[in-house]
C-alpha cells in the first residue's frame, strides 16, 4: 500500500507509455548522504537545440544507508518538474520508478521543444528508511540552445550578480551589453522578465519574488549566461 501510494504519481503520464528505456550503467559510490548519480547533481545536462530530437540518461546509485545509521529500504521517483514544452514524461528503468538500497537506476529525459532558455529539471524521490519515510529532491540544468554558441548553465562567468542572497534588489553586471534579463524558479517557470536596454549593467526589483532559489538568465546577443541566486 506504501508504495502503490509513492509510485502513483510517477505513473500517471507516461511510464504505462511504451517508450525507450534507459539503461542502468555502472555503479557510483554514495557519499554520506545515501545516493550519488552521473551526472552529479546540481550540474549541467548535455545541451540541446530548439526542434531537434533529445535524449540523455541520468544515472541513480541508492547506498544501503545515511550517515552510518539509518538504513535505506527503497527510494521511488514521486515526480519530475521542469521538462521543457514539447518533452515527454520522463522514464526509468526499473520501469515501476523505485529502486532499492544498494541498487542502482535509470532516468531518461526526452523530447524535442521550440523553446530556448536554461532549464531546472527537478526530481524529487520518495525514500523509505528505517527511521521512517523521507523525500530527496535533486536538480540538473538543461540549455537548450536557439542557436550555435549559446553557452550552458556556467556557475563561473564574467557576469556579477549581487547581494547573493538578495532580498529587494539585484544589481547585474556585465562585460558586454545586455538585453533581456529572465528570472527563472527553481521548477524552470519564468518568474520575472526585466529589459536593460542594451547596457552594461541594471538594477532589478524583486521584492514580489517568494523566498527561494532562483536562476537569472542574461543574453547579449551572441551569448546567453546563467548565474544562480537565492531571494531571502
Amino acid at each position: 500500500m506504501k508504495k502503490t501510494l509513492l509510485f502513483a504519481a510517477l505513473l500517471i503520464g507516461g511510464l504505462s507509455q511504451l517508450s525507450a528505456q534507459c539503461v542502468i550503467g555502472a555503479a557510483c559510490t554514495p557519499s554520506a548522504q545515501g545516493y550519488c548519480t552521473v551526472p552529479a547533481e546540481n550540474t549541467n545536462l548535455p545541451n540541446g537545440t530548439t526542434n531537434v530530437a533529445y535524449s540523455t540518461d541520468i544515472q541513480f546509485t541508492l547506498g544501503t544507508n545515511v550517515g552510518g545509521f539509518a538504513t535505506i529500504t527503497d527510494a521511488a521517483i514521486s515526480t519530475v518538474l521542469g521538462l521543457p514544452s514539447g518533452f515527454a514524461p520522463a522514464t526509468t528503468n526499473p520501469t515501476n520508478g523505485t529502486f532499492l538500497g544498494g541498487s542502482s537506476a535509470c532516468m531518461q529525459i526526452s523530447g524535442t521543444t521550440s523553446t530556448p532558455g536554461t532549464y531546472s529539471i527537478a526530481a524529487t524521490f520518495a525514500v523509505n528508511t528505517s527511521f521512517g519515510p523521507t523525500t530527496q529532491t535533486l536538480t540538473w540544468f538543461l540549455t537548450i540552445d536557439a542557436t550555435t554558441g549559446i553557452q550552458s548553465y556556467n556557475k563561473v562567468s564574467n557576469v556579477l550578480v549581487s547581494p547573493n542572497p538578495a532580498t529587494n534588489e539585484l544589481f547585474v553586471a556585465s562585460p558586454s551589453h545586455f538585453g533581456k534579463v529572465v528570472i527563472i524558479d527553481a521548477l524552470g517557470k519564468t518568474v520575472l522578465s526585466h529589459d536593460a536596454n542594451y547596457s552594461a549593467q541594471t538594477t532589478i526589483n524583486i521584492s514580489s519574488l517568494s523566498k527561494g532559489v532562483y536562476f537569472l538568465q542574461v543574453s547579449d546577443g551572441a551569448n546567453l549566461t546563467t548565474k544562480k541566486f537565492i531571494k531571502d
